[in-house]
């Protein structure tokens, strides 16, 4: 990984829009130009990340996204920064809507959940497994469509997604109160059986996938209940 010195990191983010920041300090920042910076640090010690920084997951994902035919950032390089103890991937702004904002929208919230079954659909028989997969890390595009960002946890199979990993990830969407609401406001059963639908599961998968839902999550295992004749 190429290394750059402070002073070269401050002259290529001179001005830049903090985009996102925590207690530790700056996460993203935008320049006039449209280029996102995207900072990541070490958490511990005694981390996977020393032998593959988050970083360099980051960039690979979304490589293999842009090969899966996924939506997603294109990188444009991938430096460090030691002065401050940061990995830095740079790529270029992605237009779109951020889908939590979307769906605040109650007039566009039924038509972006019905959109979201079908492209979480898609991504499970590509064989991607997105751990990020909650409302802030999906993008609505400008043609049409969803899009992810945030992408350094995502996971890849050679060929589909088994029916439990599939349920397994659909946990993930409802790690948040306001993407639980929208989710309970489109219906759980109905995502669920649109999701089914959209996949193309055999009588056999459905019913391991929702087995195996249920025991994810409490508000999916009433909806699977709801399901069942």
């Amino acid at each position: 990984m190429q290394c750059l010195s402070l002073d070269e990191f401050n002259r290529l983010t001179f001005e830049a829009e903090v985009l996102s920041r925590d207690l530790h300090g700056d996460k993203v920042l935008q320049t006039s130009d449209g280029t996102i910076y995207k900072l990541f640090r070490l958490k511990r010690k005694l981390s996977s990340a020393t032998i593959v920084p988050y970083a360099t997951r980051f960039a690979k994902a979304a490589h293999e996204l842009k090969r899966r035919d996924v939506r997603s950032i294109e990188v444009k390089q991938v430096f460090r920064v030691k002065a401050i103890k940061r990995d830095v991937v740079v790529y270029e702004y992605l237009e779109g809507k951020i889908l939590r904002e979307a769906i605040a929208d109650a007039s566009r919230r039924d038509g972006l959940l019905d959109e979201l079954t079908r492209f979480l659909a898609s991504l499970h028989a590509k064989g991607i497994y997105f751990r990020g997969m909650h409302f802030a890390n999906l993008l609505v595009l400008p043609e049409g469509g969803l899009g992810l960002i945030d992408v350094s946890e995502t996971r890849f199979r050679r060929g589909k997604l088994g029916p439990r990993l599939r349920a397994r990830n659909l946990k993930h969407m409802l790690r948040y109160q306001e993407d639980i609401q929208a989710m309970q406001a489109f219906g759980l059963d109905r995502f669920l059986a649109r999701y089914i639908e959209n996949s193309a599961l055999s009588p056999r998968e459905s019913s391991v996938f929702l087995s195996a839902a249920g025991r994810s999550h409490a508000l999916i295992a009433d909806a699977v209940k709801r399901l069942k004749p």
